[in-house]
């Protein structure tokens, strides 16, 4: 298989060109002029520095590949979202069309389980339908519609992974992060006791998932949304993990399931966060299992890999 990854740089995006390149595809590794290419250029993969503005030169760069993956992803998102968002929505619309045009056969789209509402304790699967409460949550909706919308009227065939969480190694900005950092520095948060179940993902499972997707043959009637999650655990069974791993057993900030708007304030947490260390978010990926594809890492292998990425 002959495939290019935009977003190539980032924290899955790099993941997913690693795993393409174990597994023996050509690949292309499309990216800001701005961004690190250290590790993309230790692979050894072809590294093509493009100008997203610039349509012809998106063209230009897809031309020959069979397989287009979309691991974009705004940074500013943190501070600031917009249903017409440059990367997400404008981006997104850019690269389905130009790899229609440029006669890719498939184009596959890395989503996020963020896009999921907060209403159901229960697993859920591909068919649960979300109503969104948050701006980010109606973002990634937005962007899944943009991809399977121009895929349909375009005639390609798009297909759209949601990973769980993800824990891996050269990670510096995800949840994992965040929360090693309160671990380093004693304020690990444990809200409500760290009883709510979550499902995580290894990083390299989802490479290993978007790489199995790209040369999965589909069915006509599948409508091509997969869910992938590697374990479930609780908050608090992750804490224990991290201080397994690390070798100390780190202080927490205890904090109320039950917050206050004032009170969220004060712990500096968000009404996304408090209801993501609240609700249980565990994930149904029985449908690409059936299909086929395993994930290989657990939550020690994750955690483990993590550190040693850091150090």
């Amino acid at each position: 298989m002959k495939a290019i990854v935009f977003g190539a740089s980032g924290f899955i995006g790099g993941h997913v060109v690693e795993q393409l390149h174990l597994a023996g595809h050509e690949v292309t590794a499309a990216l800001r002029s701005t961004s690190n290419v250290t590790f993309l250029e230790s692979l050894g993969v072809n590294v093509i520095r493009i100008d997203y503005s610039n349509r012809t030169a998106i063209e230009n760069v897809i031309r020959g590949h069979e397989v287009v993956y979309n691991c974009t992803a705004d940074a500013k998102l943190n501070t600031q979202i917009s249903l017409d968002a440059e990367v997400e929505i404008k981006l997104t619309r850019t690269l389905v069309e130009a790899a229609t045009e440029q006669g890719a056969s498939k184009f596959i789209q890395l989503s996020t389980v963020v896009i999921y509402d907060f209403r159901r304790d229960e697993p859920i699967d591909e068919s649960y339908i979300s109503e969104p409460e948050f701006l980010i949550q109606r973002l990634g909706i937005e962007r899944e519609r943009i991809v399977q919308e121009v895929g349909k009227r375009a005639g390609i065939r798009t297909t759209i992974l949601r990973p769980a969480s993800t824990i891996g190694a050269r990670d510096i900005s995800s949840f994992f992060a965040r929360m090693l950092a309160a671990h380093k520095l004693d304020r690990y948060p444990m809200i409500g006791g760290g009883s709510t179940k979550v499902s995580l993902v290894d990083t390299r499972d989802i490479g290993r998932a978007m790489v199995w997707l790209g040369t999965h043959q589909q069915q006509e009637d599948d409508h091509g949304i997969y869910l992938l999650k590697g374990f479930d655990t609780t908050w608090f069974e992750l804490k224990k993990e991290i201080d397994r791993a690390t070798g100390r057993i780190a202080a927490t900030i205890n904090v109320p399931a039950d917050l206050t708007d004032e009170q969220m304030t004060s712990y500096n947490v968000s009404p996304f966060a408090l209801k993501t260390f609240t609700t249980n978010r565990i994930w149904d990926d029985s449908k690409i299992r059936k299909l086929g594809f395993n994930t290989k890492y657990s939550l020690t292998d994750s955690v483990e890999t993590a550190l040693c990425g850091l150090q």
